[in-house]
């Protein structure tokens, strides 16, 4: 450019500097307008934005299969790419990733634009799950798959961190779900269902979880279909608009309002976009319409700072679903401990120089993580899904055994186990010295074994007690089932034992069988009296101070008439429900209730050995069939019932009851992470176990795979199952009048595993939270060869000082890092918490729930230092020294 002279030496400067002044202020009051209207997100400098969010709820699997809804759903994202292509303004909302995944794999021609608007933030991913889950009876640690599996595929494959949590359908949440997903990365919650009040809940809020931690939600108080299937004329059109504005007037604390436009398995409407535009060139309308994605109307939340903050979880809703089709449950929970023991044995093996890649375990979790969808969770599924999710269930289950076998032979190999006899290594994968009950399984190829005894890795003699036998047909054992009290197994660690078989007298550890009259128990802490005739428990007193804990017998099953479909207990779904349940559930009463004590046998069994003293009993309940053994083991505080039912009834209900002497309780249940106070007469969804005390004392009941748990009248009731069925449904989401026959699980043979522990004190001063653990959590026997190894005949691998503080995860990370996540159980702060691992700890960092470092920590002789608040979670990337 040539040389010019000075502005001010040319003509007409004057009124140029003039004009240029007055664009410059017009243009800085247009952008304080503009900013202004983004603070509000108005488009105009007094109208407020009304936000439409298109999105569609795809259903896992409920009335369909997951092939089949994705059959439908896929062409679904299609519509959406085409009117994201078409329309520069239009947005769109995914979640799921099971949903998404099949599109990108299944349509790689449309692949690019998908990742092309994902980032732009046109399309946003929400959810960052691989399914929408019941979050209430699956455990924590499967909630925490859930975000590494899914955010951890958004992140490698769009490039982006999911922030918004979205479970609009799930049926309930606990309290422990804000702090939950502040760790996963989530900046907020979307939901539906799980208010307590509706004239009182406001749309936008801080929820507060157990530990404190606060997270904006955003409840949506006419589901998620609000602005789905507006009229197509803009008259009309514009009217519907307005209606659901005012609509929302109620709950809506903020300038700006939002609602969502998707069902379940909806097509995004084509002609939205254009009305959309034509409403906003109308000059008379109170609100400016305005297509967006979830974080733009949370960002017009945020610029709140006086949102009110409510506590507390959302529950209970739909009642009937923790029972029905409760082997689904059962299923759940016994994939999970399969799958975090898998995950534990694969650090043990690579601390010992064993390599194991995490991919192996994360392909078992998949179809698991994909059956606590919340629909299947909570078994409202029709016959044909049902059966697609056991078939699920059973490969999870398989390929999780297999690893499971796999790598205790691993961690089996640097143990010592020479010995005389067999070597039986007793391995404890929880993280605390354990005392508990362990089941052995030896064959003999010699003759002439007529007797065998137990040792322990000092050689003393541990009594063991016979479960079963087969023989040769000339004489001597051939095999041998038995138990035995396995004592100080150490933390996540192991002991070994040895099998003598001897060949001269009679076989050991037989139980006596007694006379069905003399019905006392006794064990290390209880004295009890059964009846052998019914099954019943009718004392249970405390050695230690002689405290009765029992009003009435306990472990009496009542069946009773439920003429409600699998959501609802004695109704039948109401679908808009949002609210949760506040009618009251109490004891069984009546003259249609049939009491498992009312129908008796001769023919039941007191058989008392050196192990446990065991009663057995059979006999009917109705047209059905009922069996129950309940186990009192030495050293143990727990008295173990397996209860087995042959239902043959329709649309009934099985509750074990259990009542107490404790007039002025509080009824304690865990959730996931923690524990929480909660009403009675109310059945309500637990993980391990519940507990309804006093100061001086109470009971737990322990449970597993059966959520479904309520305390009336100081008496415990644990829902053992329902029959019943889909009875009346309207059309939508894939239902088509297909048959739920199935849930009324006729001729099936259902066995429930459940617990009582009566103690002194508090359920904190008697540790039940460490006892559900233990009771979902068995020692894994293994048997072994004869070898020499540098990890001794017993050995703990981690030791954390404070007994409040539970381990819930060891895992390796995506890179092969090892994980600890641990968790403070009682509501009371821990300080001063000192982990150490095997003494081959080098350094740490603290860490998200996605495992992302956040924090350097400090490793001193091997040890790492932290405190933990009340219920808080935390989760380290820890690195070994070297290989043990």
């Amino acid at each position: 450019m040539g040389w010019m002279p000075p502005i001010s030496t040319l003509p007409g400067f004057s009124a140029l500097l003039r004009r240029l002044c007055c664009w410059i202020m017009g243009a800085w009051f247009g952008l304080v307008r503009v900013l202004g209207q983004g603070a509000t997100g108005g488009d105009g400098a007094d109208k407020p934005v009304f936000w439409l969010i298109p999105h569609t709820h795809w259903e896992g699997a409920v009335f369909k299969t997951r092939e089949e809804y994705l059959e439908m759903g896929l062409p679904n994202i299609l519509t959406a790419i085409r009117l994201l292509k078409e329309h520069p303004n239009y947005r769109f909302t995914l979640d799921q990733v099971a949903y998404f995944r099949p599109f990108l794999e299944r349509y790689p021609e449309e692949a690019g634009a998908f990742r092309k608007f994902v980032a732009e933030g046109r399309l946003q991913i929400v959810c960052g799950l691989d399914i929408m889950p019941d979050d209430n009876m699956p455990s924590g640690e499967s909630f925490i798959r859930q975000m590494l599996y899914a955010k951890g595929y958004v992140r490698e494959q769009l490039g982006v961190d999911v922030k918004v949590g979205w479970l609009l359908d799930t049926f309930g949440h606990h309290a422990q779900m804000p702090q939950l997903l502040k760790l996963g990365g989530y900046q907020s919650f979307w939901f539906f269902r799980g208010v307590e009040d509706r004239s009182k809940m406001p749309s936008e809020f801080l929820w507060q979880g157990l530990d404190g931690t606060r997270i904006p939600a955003f409840w949506l108080p006419f589901a998620y279909g609000h602005l789905y299937g507006p009229p197509r004329d803009l008259p009309h059109f514009s009217s519907f608009m307005r209606q659901r504005w005012d609509s929302l007037a109620p709950f809506s604390r903020l300038k700006d309002r939002v609602g969502l436009a998707g069902v379940d398995v909806s097509e995004p409407e084509t002609y939205v976009p254009e009305l959309v535009e034509a409403f906003n060139r109308q000059t008379n309308q109170p609100f400016t319409l305005k297509i967006g994605v979830p974080t733009d109307f949370e960002k017009v939340a945020s610029l709140r700072s006086d949102l009110p903050v409510v506590s507390g979880e959302r529950n209970p809703l739909f009642q009937g679903i923790y029972s029905s089709r409760i082997e689904l449950k059962q299923s759940m929970r016994e994939g999970e401990r399969l799958l975090t023991t898998a995950e534990k044995l694969a650090v043990l093996a690579n601390w010992s120089g064993k390599s194991n890649s995490p991919e192996a375990t994360m392909h078992a979790w998949e179809p698991a993580l994909f059956n606590v969808t919340h629909d299947l969770a909570s078994g409202v599924m029709t016959d044909g899904v049902y059966e697609d999710t056991v078939a699920s269930y059973g490969f999870s289950k398989r390929l999780a055994r297999e690893l499971v076998e796999s790598r205790l032979g691993e961690v089996a190999e640097p143990i010592d186990t020479r010995g005389e006899g067999i070597a039986l290594i007793v391995f404890n994968t929880l993280s605390w010295l354990r005392n508990d009950i362990a089941y052995g399984d030896v064959g003999f190829a010699q003759g002439g074994v007529n007797d065998f005894e137990l040792r322990d890795a000092a050689g003393r003699l541990v009594p063991s007690q016979i479960i079963g036998t087969e023989s040769f047909d000339g004489g001597g054992l051939k095999r041998v089932k038995f138990a035995f009290v396995a004592e100080e197994i150490p933390a996540m660690g192991h002991v070994v034992y040895h099998l003598i078989p001897r060949g001269s007298g009679s076989v050991a550890g037989r139980a006596v069988e007694v006379s069905q009259q003399s019905a006392k128990i006794e064990s290390d802490f209880y004295d009890a009296v059964g009846d052998p005739a019914s099954g019943a428990l009718t004392s249970l007193r405390l050695k230690s101070d002689g405290w009765e804990a029992l009003k009435a017998p306990a472990n009496v099953v009542a069946l009773e008439p439920d003429k409600g479909d699998f959501w609802e207990l004695y109704q039948n779904l109401d679908g808009g429900q949002n609210t949760v349940m506040k009618r009251a559930l109490n004891v069984p009463e009546g003259d249609k209730v049939r009491l498992s004590t009312a129908e008796t046998t001769k023919e039941g069994r007191l058989r008392r050995g050196p192990v446990f003293t065991e009663m057995e009993v059979s006999h009917p309940l109705g047209t059905n069939s009922f069996s129950t053994t309940l186990r009192f083991y030495r050293r143990l505080t727990r008295v173990d019932i397996d209860t087995r039912i042959v239902n043959r009834e329709r649309f009934v209900r099985y509750r074990m009851l259990v009542p107490t002497t404790v007039t002025e309780g509080q009824n304690f249940q865990e959730i996931p992470f923690g524990a929480v106070t909660r009403p009675t007469s109310q059945e309500l969804p637990a993980q391990n176990w519940i507990d309804y005390g006093d100061d001086r004392h109470g009971v737990a009941l322990l449970n597993r795979g059966n959520p479904g748990n309520n305390v009336a009248e100081g008496e415990l009731m644990l829902s053992l199952m329902r029959a019943t069925q889909i009875q009346d449904y309207g059309i939508g989401g894939g239902f088509e009048g297909q048959g739920s026959e199935s849930g009324q699980e006729l001729g099936k043979t259902l066995t429930f595993h459940y617990a009582i522990l009566a103690h002194p004190g508090t359920w904190r001063d008697a540790a039940v939270y460490r006892a559900g653990l233990e009771f979902n959590n068995p020692l894994l026997v293994r048997k072994a060869e004869s070898h020499p190894g540098k990890w001794g005949k017993s050995r703990g691998r981690i030791s954390i000082n404070a007994p409040n503080v539970v381990l819930s995860a060891l895992k390796l990370s995506r890179n092969g890092e090892t994980v600890v996540r641990v968790y403070e159980a009682t509501g009371k702060p821990a300080t001063g918490v000192e982990l150490k691992l095997d003494g081959n700890l080098n350094s740490a960092s603290e860490a998200n729930l996605m495992e992302d470092e956040i924090a350097k920590m400090k490793v001193k002789d091997g040890t790492l230092r932290f405190d933990l608040r009340p219920f808080e979670i935390k989760t380290f990337k820890v690195r070994l020294a070297r290989a043990r």
